[in-house]
């Protein structure tokens, strides 16, 4: 049975403030001041694995609200029927990005439309790979997990060298309280390995575990996703990974040659 209904995104609320905060804290941190990191894990081409990190900041302060009246209007101009319920098993695309990719769902346009998506919303974004010969340990996941965001914050840092350019307050993150150490870890890093990493002390990390996630945790988890299956050997992933490659802030080398990561 088909129905045309569509499940609004969910609202872009504001910020709770940290528990951590103190009681004299600064406003709530809102969505322009907000940047978004997601983790993608794949087995490569090679047949060992690849971690992507991805980090998204807006650089328009209306950015991230642009992005859900764009889906909003989307989904009050579709006309095809979804499906009912949850039945079925959903493309790398909607189980990334279930909200973004809605109104597309079981239609060959649902990853050009996501990216059509993406590409109209004045984000910009940095990537950070690192790949594993065999199944990763929980040690080295987590060295992963810092190195690909202290490279991913390194390139949010020279981009903010552009006149104009307002630095962010917050990274939000999708994940538990297990991970959140080693994205500190990275966090303090990055701050000191840059020379003008003023713009990146005033910037805390968030989790987010709420289903679903805010969109604009959604479009960092669709970019990780789309970079992942594209090392890992996709061959239908070409919409969304150029639009990331477009914005992003510095291109790693494996995605400028268009090759495969390195073991490292």
């Amino acid at each position: 049975m088909h129905s045309s209904r569509r499940p609004a995104p969910r609202p872009l609320r504001r910020p709770a403030a940290s528990a951590a905060a103190p009681v004299a804290a600064a406003p709530p941190v809102t969505w322009e001041q907000t940047a978004t990191a997601a983790t993608a894990l794949v087995r490569s081409a090679q047949g060992g694995c690849v971690h992507v990190q991805a980090l998204c900041w807006p650089i328009v302060p209306t950015a991230w609200p642009l992005l859900q009246q764009a889906l909003q209007l989307v989904q009050a101009s579709r006309l095809s029927s979804l499906r009912d319920g949850n039945g079925g098993a959903r493309s790398w695309v909607g189980a990334s990005a279930p909200q973004l990719s809605e109104p597309f769902r079981d239609t060959a346009a649902e990853e050009s439309s996501v990216a059509a998506l993406l590409a109209r919303t004045p984000i910009q974004l940095s990537v950070g790979l690192a790949t594993f010969a065999e199944a990763p340990t929980a040690e080295a996941l987590a060295t992963a997990r810092r190195q690909s965001l202290i490279d991913c914050l390194a390139a949010y840092g020279e981009s903010l060298r552009v006149p104009g350019r307002s630095s962010c307050r917050r990274v939000l993150v999708a994940g538990g309280a297990e991970t959140e150490p080693d994205l500190e870890a990275a966090l303090k890093r990055v701050r000191l390995r840059l020379d003008d990493a003023d713009a990146l002390r005033g910037l805390r990390l968030q989790t987010a575990q709420e289903t679903p996630a805010p969109l604009p945790l959604e479009a960092a988890a669709v970019i990780a996703r789309a970079v992942a299956e594209h090392l890992g050997g996709g061959e239908s992933v070409h919409a969304i990974l150029d639009v990331a490659v477009a914005k992003l802030a510095r291109v790693p080398p494996e995605l400028a040659r268009g090759g495969k990561p390195k073991r490292r």
